[in-house]
């Protein structure tokens, strides 16, 4: 009973509208990296004929990462004020990783089937 007291009393704090709102800007930042990977391996055409796709596909890429980063920071910062911190920082790090990595392989097997 204590637990879903102490879960009733983080839900009404709420920590679960936090934790979806970081979800999604990870995944829109890990999407953003993805198809700036994509564009980079699959050499786009030109862009209105004036900025080369290589260039498009690196700058996403760097948005990409910038983004995830902050949100990396912010998520690791937020946890600092937790019990048993360093493990789950660390399991954020690894996380952020796996799927990161994994939402990059998708977009290259998306764009490999279309």
């Amino acid at each position: 009973m204590k637990f879903f007291e102490r879960l009733n009393s983080v839900l009404d704090q709420g920590v679960s509208k936090q934790i979806f709102d970081h979800v999604r800007n990870y995944l829109i930042c890990a999407f953003i990296l993805a198809i700036g990977t994509t564009d980079l391996r699959q050499g786009s055409p030109h862009i209105f004929q004036i900025i080369p796709g290589n260039f498009v596909g690196i700058g996403a890429i760097l948005l990409g990462c910038i983004l995830i980063l902050f949100n990396l920071y912010d998520g690791l910062r937020r946890i600092g004020t937790l019990k048993h911190n360093i493990i789950l920082k660390l399991g954020l790090v690894l996380l952020y990783l796996i799927i990161s990595i994994r939402v990059i392989e998708m977009a290259w097997n998306f764009r490999d089937i279309a």
